[in-house]
């Protein structure tokens, strides 16, 4: 009777697994495919394929454990779930993979602990917790982490070409060479060199090690060893670079030289290994792959319960997939022309088209981009610059980014940050939009900023995802906008003061620009939208 309760145990198992996978993945579709892109198209992150399968291969390795296991739904961690779920509809309606992606293995691993109990994923926390590896770094984190990790390899790589007898000058990313310069680039930070490790680092503690304390150094240290190897990588380019000039740092030697750093640095762990052997304790216990003996009796796994876990997941699982589903079949906004053909004449300003890149304007977020400078009789001028995102729903591997990142990036100093209300906007009465004063050499400009629906404008990036996935619920198309004015304030003062009658004068020339061109813009993308959308 034992035995065959077990079985029937286990078979309930695989049922909710077979039930629970497939329902998840299609659910959560979107950003699990934004993630394969990733894979397919940042060699940063082209390790992403092995993930999973290594992911299956801990689990199988382990399924002995499953006889030791009492199932039973964990109601507890029902709340979290259903908080986590909303989370992550709001950031595929609202297009934030960096809400989305990181989500993916998170709700997987709760999906699990609701209908399976905390005690299945306790013991198969190995293969479960791997698949966080899977994930890309968020935007925000992969640029704040690469830049310190250029700064350190740039530093630190300069150092050990100094010790080498060669004259180096780093500054920031830069190393000169004198004859020529090195440019630490993001492919160059490290990054790429540390997730990978990190990964590896598990599976070779679990593999090779037993002892708790050496699993967790083995894993700690991949991080400094790929600083390390990654700093001399640039030595060895930067060496070779001075002697045979600088196609040595490009082409194939540069691709090749990271596989072979990585190499080194799968050596370095290696090494370490037989290192911690020497520590106690020395033996390596063998890993038990039978039943747990409890007082001379064979302890099998459990069910507790049914499992109405499952199906409330699946419920869950289906009505996000219908969201999702029934948002992507809303076609693209087209606008006759596109955003490029907005008027340069309106009211009593006059602009000038400024061209922009068309591969800054993809990094940008936005899908097309209208870009001018436009100056009235009073010879006064306001830069205008509109965003547009025809296709606003599902996740995008980019959106909007805000000037609070993309100004500084381009030389200009942060002076103060705020709000400001911009009273009588046509549609939208007084609109919030986010104030900034920047400056550079001197000189000192206002900024406003806000994003756009066809029916909400909103100052915050959040909010204004929010009012996409309201759209997308609603299945209202919509297309999305992010609108910046910029004007010159004037010079900044000894006391690195701002002048508060400059200001306000320029908040006034970008509240009746903002009014003339709204309107403007409101008209346009009604005549310009394509009938029925």
């Amino acid at each position: 009777m034992k035995d065959g309760s077990a079985k029937r145990d286990l078979r309930n198992f695989y049922i909710t697994i077979a039930v629970l996978l497939p329902l998840f993945v299609v659910a959560y579709w979107v950003p699990i495919k934004a993630i394969v892109r990733v894979w397919a198209t940042d060699g940063d992150y082209s390790y992403g394929f092995l993930v999973p399968l290594i992911s299956a291969y801990l689990f199988w390795d382990m399924r002995h454990k499953l006889k030791e296991i009492t199932f039973k739904n964990n109601w507890g961690i029902f709340p979290l779930l259903l908080i986590l779920v909303l989370a992550s509809v709001y950031a595929i309606l609202g297009s934030s993979g960096n809400v989305s992606r990181p989500l993916v293995p998170i709700l997987l691993i709760l999906f699990l602990v609701f209908c399976l109990g905390i005690a299945f994923v306790r013991e198969f926390l190995v293969p479960l917790g791997f698949l966080i590896f899977m994930v890309p770094l968020p935007a925000y984190l992969d640029r704040t982490i690469g830049v310190f990790l250029k700064h350190i390899s740039s530093q630190l790589g300069g150092q050990l070409l100094r010790l080498m007898g060669m004259s180096v000058f780093v500054s920031g990313n830069i190393i000169d060479l004198g004859v020529t310069k090195l440019q630490v680039v993001d492919a160059c930070s490290g990054l790429r060199f540390v997730f990978p490790l990190v990964a590896l680092g598990v599976v070779y503690a679990y593999f090779f090690e037993r002892v708790r304390w050496k699993q967790i150094v083995c894993v700690v240290s991949t991080i400094p060893i790929a600083i390390l190897t990654n700093i001399i990588r640039i030595s060895i380019t930067g060496i070779l670079t001075y002697k045979y000039g600088l196609k040595m740092a490009e082409g194939f030697f540069h691709a090749f030289s990271g596989w072979a750093i990585f190499m080194v640095a799968f050596f370095f762990l290696f090494l370490e290994g037989r290192i911690l052997r020497f520590f106690p304790p020395r033996s390596t216990p063998k890993l038990e792959k039978h039943s747990r003996i409890k007082d001379g009796k064979s302890e099998t796994g459990r069910w507790i319960g049914r499992n109405k876990a499952l199906w409330i997941s699946g419920i869950i699982l289906i009505i996000v997939w219908l969201l999702s589903f029934n948002t992507g079949a809303l076609p693209p906004v087209k606008i006759s022309g596109g955003i490029k053909s907005f008027p340069l004449k309106f009211g009593d300003w006059e602009g000038t088209e400024q061209a922009l890149d068309p591969e800054i304007v993809a990094k940008s977020g936005a899908e097309e981009s209208f870009s001018a400078m436009y100056s009235n009789d009073r010879k006064e001028v306001v830069s205008l610059y509109i965003g547009f995102r025809s296709s606003a729903f599902l996740e995008n591997e980019n959106f909007f980014h805000s000037p609070t990142v993309c100004l500084p990036a381009a030389g200009w100093k942060e002076k103060q940050i705020s709000t400001h209300i911009v009273k009588g906007l046509p549609k939208f009465g007084d609109l919030k939009v986010t104030e900034m004063v920047i400056e550079n050499m001197g000189a000192t400009e206002l900024v406003y900023f806000w994003f756009q629906t066809k029916d909400h404008a909103t100052h915050r990036k959040d909010i204004n995802r929010f009012h996409l996935a309201l759209h997308a619920i609603r299945k209202d198309n919509t297309y999305d906008l992010f609108i910046r004015l910029i004007t010159p304030i004037g010079q900044v003062r000894r006391n690195n003061g701002i002048d508060s009658r400059q200001l306000k004068r320029a908040q006034e020339r970008l509240d009746r620009f903002a009014r003339d061109m709204m309107g403007t813009l409101l008209v346009f993308l009604l005549e310009r939208q394509a009938p029925g959308q």
